[in-house]
C-alpha cells in the first residue's frame, strides 16, 4: 500500500472484498465457469431481480452499456431527444449520443439531482424520454418525475449506478421507470469489477435485451443475425463476485451511511465554510459518495492540502454543458456552483474510524488554518 508522511494513503473509494467474494470467484475458476454463458450469470441475474422485486435482469459488461442498451431497446434514435441532468457523469449523455439521439440537458436541485421543475420546459414534440439519475446515492423525486412522464408519453430510464439500495418512499431506487440501470465499477457500493445490469418488469423489453448484448443470435439458427449488435454481456467471474457482493448488500450500505453520519456530525463545526449532504423527506441515500460543497472556494486548495497528507479526494462532476463534446452557453447555475465548488471525501465502505478522524482531523486543520 501506498505510503505518505508515513502514514497509509487514504484512497477516495476501494471495493470491501472479504474472504466471501474471494471464495465465490475461485470455485468459479475450479469449475471452469468463467464465460458469459456460463452458470453464475443468470444465477446473479436472478438474485438480483429478486432482490430488487422486479421480474428482469439483464448481466452486462458496464453501466454504460446498460444505458445504451436500454434506450437502444427503446427504439431511441437520430432525430429523438433525452431529457438527461447535466449534473452527471458523462456515460449518460454518451449512451443517448451512441443511439444517434439528442441529449437534451436539466439543471439540478442543491443535492445534485435533476430540477423536476425544470423538466418540463425541455420537452418538445421529438423528445422521447427521461434519464433522472440519481446522484451520489440520493434518489430523485421519482413521483414528479413519473407524472410528468405519463403525461406527456415518455419512457424513465433510471441511472441507478450510483444508488444500488435507495429507497424513495419505501421503494428501491431503479424500480420506478421502464428500466433501472445499475453500474458494478470498483468504486460503487456493491462491485464486479467492472459491470452492469439492468433492471424491468416487461418482457419484450428483456427479450430485446437479452438479444441486443449478445450480438443478436438467431432463436433457431445460430450462427445467423437479423440485426447488427456486439458483445456486451458480463463474465461469469464478475457474476460469482456480484453475488457475493449482493449477499451483502445492506451491509455495505449500512456502513455508507455510517460514514455519512460520522462525517457530518464530527464536521458540524465547519456549516459556515461547508454545506454537508442531507436526505428530502421520503428518501433513504446510501451515500455511494460523500460529498461537501464549500461555501467560500479553495475547493482545489483543499483538495491538494488533503492529497500532500496521504488523503485522496475527487473534485463533484463536471457539468455536461462544461464538456468540449458537449459545451453549452445556456447557463445551468446550480451545476456550475456544483462542479466548482463541491469534492468527496473517501468513502470505502470498510473506512475505519481512525482513518475518518484523520480525514476530520485534516479538513478542520485547513479551515481553521
Amino acid at each position: 500500500m501506498t505510503q505518505k508522511n508515513n502514514q497509509k494513503y487514504i484512497r477516495v473509494c476501494e471495493p470491501y472484498i472479504t474472504q466471501k467474494e474471494i471464495d465465490a470467484v475461485s470455485r468459479a475458476i475450479k469449475e471452469g465457469n468463467i464465460s458469459s454463458t456460463a452458470k453464475y450469470v443468470g444465477l446473479f441475474e436472478k438474485a438480483f431481480a429478486k432482490k430488487f422485486g422486479v421480474k428482469y435482469a439483464v448481466a452486462v459488461n458496464s453501466g454504460g452499456s446498460a444505458l445504451f442498451l436500454a434506450l437502444w431497446a427503446l427504439g431511441i434514435k437520430k432525430g429523438d431527444e433525452i431529457i438527461v441532468p447535466t449534473f452527471t457523469m458523462v456515460a449518460t449523455a454518451n449512451a443517448v449520443v451512441q443511439c444517434g439521439a439528442k441529449p437534451v440537458f436539466v439543471d439540478c436541485e442543491e443535492n445534485g439531482n435533476i430540477d423536476v421543475k425544470k423538466i418540463e420546459e425541455k420537452i418538445t414534440k421529438k423528445t422521447k424520454a427521461i434519464i433522472p439519475v440519481h446522484i451520489y446515492g440520493h434518489p430523485c423525486d421519482m413521483d414528479e418525475i413519473m407524472a410528468i412522464a405519463k403525461k406527456h408519453k415518455l419512457f424513465v430510464i433510471e441511472d441507478t449506478a450510483e444508488a444500488h439500495g435507495a429507497l424513495y418512499k419505501n421503494k428501491l431506487a431503479g424500480t420506478f421507470g421502464d428500466m433501472g440501470c445499475f453500474s458494478f465499477y470498483a468504486n460503487k457500493v456493491m462491485t464486479t469489477g467492472e459491470g452492469g445490469m439492468i433492471i424491468t418488469n416487461n418482457a419484450a423489453l428483456y427479450k430485446k435485451l437479452i438479444k441486443l448484448k449478445a450480438y443478436y443470435f438467431h432463436d433457431k439458427r445460430h450462427f445467423w443475425h437479423e440485426q447488427q449488435a456486439w458483445n456486451l454481456r458480463m463474465s461469469a467471474l464478475e457474476a460469482s463476485l456480484g453475488l457475493a457482493q449482493l449477499e451483502r448488500l445492506n451491509e455495505l450500505v449500512s456502513l455508507r451511511r455510517e460514514n455519512a453520519r460520522y462525517y457530518t456530525d464530527k464536521l458540524q463545526g465547519l456549516k459556515d465554510y461547508l454545506v454537508f449532504p442531507s436526505e428530502k423527506k421520503g428518501a433513504k441515500s446510501v451515500f455511494w459518495m460523500y460529498g461537501l460543497v464549500l461555501k467560500k472556494g479553495n475547493r482545489d486548495k483543499l483538495m491538494k492540502f488533503l492529497e500532500k497528507n496521504g488523503v485522496e479526494t475527487r473534485t463533484y462532476f463536471f457539468p455536461m454543458n462544461w464538456q468540449p463534446i458537449y459545451k453549452e452557453t445556456e447557463p445551468y447555475p446550480v451545476a456550475d456552483r456544483l462542479g466548482r465548488n463541491g469534492l468527496y471525501l473517501p468513502s470505502s465502505s470498510h473506512l475505519t474510524k481512525a482513518e475518518k478522524d484523520r480525514i476530520i482531523g485534516l479538513v478542520k486543520k485547513f479551515f481553521k488554518a
